[in-house]
């Protein structure tokens, strides 16, 4: 998942209009639930861990429909009327319905499929969802290791949870569930919005979307995103044969250089023209021309974020030593941040890259781009403007490749009543978390919100961390500053009660 999990450093209040969601608390109208909550949890446990067990890597093919049958069979198991897993011309999505107590429907939107989990470094077994302790700096907790826990099938299971805790308990969940769950998100979702758009008049029922995720940090504090930033990934790639210069078809000695081009600096030579200042201003004509200045409301919520920004705690967190403006204006340092799109490059290579030496002349180099979209850009248009560029500098040889199809950037106002429920669940429990405009990273929002129209919200109380890194793991039994998985069950059913009884 490309969602960026930001560090959540200090607290802030946003005002809730009409205390939407207050008429309930944690010990109010809930506590059938919530009391069911804590008694299955050896059971609520355990459906995380199948999950989680589970291979289901797109990236390498592994376990996919397996994990797509087991995803219906969990749906049916919580208590949905109605199961489909829905053919693609990629991995099947995997719809359920459930009926509930209210005429509002909510969209729950979840991805089961993974990263790879066979790279090194692993503590535990990637696939084991064996139990460990672990210290966080908020203390002492019990957390769950695997592939998958913190993106975001550990959310998913959880979710899941929370409607069965409801099944159980009253009978029904507080609001009606449309529940889609896609298999290619960590392949750029390609055949999502043709499923959408196919489904449409069914999913088109639902009032709001909602996707799951653990939103504390490691020292217990919470934070909220309205909106994720777009994505567009692709490969560029310099070759002796499509340049007509260098080696051809295998690399040579380096000794060659003397006398032969070089396709490594080929792609060296390009990419340098389409930045400046370490890559931080792109000079691609027409990159920046539809960035549209923050909202009026977004330049509120950035100056109450820059009350308590602290970048010692951010820099802390990533491990950097110093941000790319000056520390001293937060908010032009939290404006880059969530306004600020960006051209990078994830990975290059050529020739010999293994351990010891290998003089060689490359035949070719590639390298990877991700270029992150913020509101009014558009995906479609991004990969022409780069090739326009290319091509005007004199390097139309250079090969490239999509490689994801990208999500567009989507936006929530703090006004919507899906979001006023997700944010009267956070004060319920007792936080009052940073509210972000836009996320730095990308989930694909924009399908639900461009093609049916509806709001969106994501979040929930409970940490996890290390997604796409080995040792990715979610809290199972936290303590007073971190929620574990039984407080975050309980967040769920709070959160759709106040919207399925809001407005």
């Amino acid at each position: 998942m490309y969602l960026l999990a930001l560090p959540g450093v200090g607290r802030h209040i946003v005002p809730l209009e009409d205390d939407a969601g207050d008429k309930m608390d944690a010990d109010g109208s809930l506590r059938e639930e919530f009391s069911r909550v804590d008694k299955d949890m050896p059971r609520h446990v355990s459906r995380v861990r199948r999950l989680l067990r589970q291979p289901s890597s797109s990236q390498q093919d592994i376990g996919i429909q397996e994990c797509a049958e087991l995803v219906a069979k969990l749906y049916e198991e919580v208590g949905c009327e109605k199961v489909e897993v829905v053919r693609t011309k990629g991995n099947p999505v995997v719809y359920g319905e459930c009926k509930g107590d209210s005429d509002r429907t909510l969209l729950g939107y979840f991805m089961y499929d993974t990263m790879p989990f066979n790279e090194p470094g692993w503590d535990h077994p990637a696939m084991g969802a064996k139990v460990v302790d672990k210290r966080l700096p908020a203390g002492k907790v019990k957390a769950i290791v695997n592939r998958g826990a913190d993106n975001t099938k550990g959310p998913l299971a959880a979710f899941l949870n929370s409607v069965d805790a409801c099944n159980r308990s009253v009978g029904r969940p507080p609001v009606n569930l449309l529940l889609v769950a896609e298999g290619e998100e960590e392949l750029g979702s390609p055949n999502l919005p043709p499923y959408v758009r196919k489904d449409k008049r069914r999913l088109s029922r639902a009032d709001a979307c909602y996707f799951p995720y653990f939103s504390q940090e490691a020292d217990g504090k919470a934070h909220f995103c309205l909106g994720v930033k777009g994505v567009v990934y692709f490969e560029l790639k310099a070759s002796g044969r499509a340049w007509g210069r260098g080696p051809q078809e295998f690399a040579i000695h380096s000794g060659q250089k003397a006398w032969v081009d070089s396709p490594a600096w080929r792609l060296i030579d390009a990419l340098a023209t389409m930045t400046e200042d370490n890559g931080n201003r792109v000079r691609i004509d027409g990159f920046y021309d539809k960035v549209a200045p923050p909202s009026e409301e977004d330049e509120e919520l950035i100056a109450r974020l820059a009350e308590r920004f602290d970048p010692k705690a951010y820099k802390a967190v990533m491990k950097v030593k110093r941000f790319t403006l000056p520390e001293d204006d937060p908010e032009a340092l939290i404006k880059r941040f969530v306004f600020g799109t960006t051209l990078n490059i994830d990975g290059i290579w050529g020739g010999y890259t293994e351990k010891g030496s290998k003089t060689v002349l490359p035949h070719e180099a590639t390298c990877k781009i991700d270029i992150r979209l913020v509101p009014n850009q558009e995906k479609d248009e991004m990969m022409p403007l780069v090739r326009k560029h290319l091509d005007s500098h004199g390097y139309g040889d250079i090969e490239m490749k999509e490689i994801d199809t990208g999500y567009d950037c989507c936006r929530a106002s703090v006004k919507e009543p899906v979001v006023q429920s997700m944010l009267a669940s956070y004060r319920a429990f007792g936080h009052d978390p940073d509210v972000w405009p836009t996320s730095g990273g990308a989930v694909p929002f924009y399908v639900f919100n461009k093609v049916l129209g509806l709001p969106f919200t994501m979040g929930c109380l409970g940490h996890s961390s290390l997604a796409h890194s080995p040792n990715e793991y979610m809290v199972l039994e936290g303590n007073r500053k971190v929620a574990g998985l039984a407080e975050a069950e309980k967040f769920m059913i709070h959160f759709m009660d106040g919207f399925g009884h809001s407005g």
